[in-house]
């Protein structure tokens, strides 16, 4: 499934929601053991209800069997983006846990070959909008429970999915550089996430940055 930069811009709507998920993503995801699903994933399994998965620090409800994704204490709107990547995480999220290394998009597994042109980072309006506000910038990602770190001018990092770490570090402009955003993840990423996958969550982090 082909995702663009922009689609995440426009959720929530009902035209970029979970439906359009690709239904081969749920059956995949009804076919598998829920006990292995859970464990795989470092998540729980509520029988007749669903798989229950923290995702930029709301909590949600996948069912696989109504396909549907509920969020749970005012979490945020899911739309297909979210979507996406949830269900890619418990489908192929590996055994193994974080591996203290963190890495770029380009140190990834055929990173450096798929996140370029269309499938760059989305990194464009995060840069537009904090450019000289370094405070403002993390004040936004605390309320998702990410923790600010020593890097840039002003850097964050966040458990995105249980075994899915990331960090932006920002760079202010000043009156010689303009600003600059470097987006980083555990190195184990590659083994719970496809590379559209963790394009699609990078979409889902910054247009959350800016609204």
């Amino acid at each position: 499934m082909s995702v663009s930069s922009s689609d995440e811009k426009k959720e929530p709507t009902l035209y970029h929601g979970i439906e359009n998920l690709p239904p081969e993503l749920w059956s995949d995801l009804a076919k598998m053991d829920p006990d292995s699903v859970s464990f795989r994933a470092a998540i729980r399994y509520r029988a007749g209800q669903g798989y229950i998965l923290p995702f930029l620090g709301g909590e949600y409800i996948v069912d696989q069997e109504r396909r549907e994704i509920t969020g749970l204490n005012k979490a945020y709107p899911v739309g297909f983006q979210a979507g996406l990547v949830m269900l890619c995480y418990l489908i192929h999220a590996s055994e193994e846990g974080l591996s203290g290394r963190m890495v770029t998009e380009k140190e990834i597994k055929g990173g450096s070959v798929f996140f370029q042109g269309p499938h760059a980072l989305s990194k464009k309006e995060v840069l537009e909008r904090y450019a000289r506000d370094g405070q403002g910038f993390l004040a936004r990602s605390q309320s998702w429970d990410a923790s600010s770190i020593p890097q840039g001018d002003a850097a964050f990092r966040i458990l995105v999915l249980p075994k899915i770490l990331a960090a932006y570090i920002l760079y202010e402009e000043d009156d010689e550089f303009p600003a600059r955003l470097v987006i980083t993840f555990d190195a184990s990423i590659e083994k719970h996430l496809p590379l559209d996958a963790i394009f699609a969550m990078v979409n889902v982090i910054s247009h959350r940055l800016i609204n």
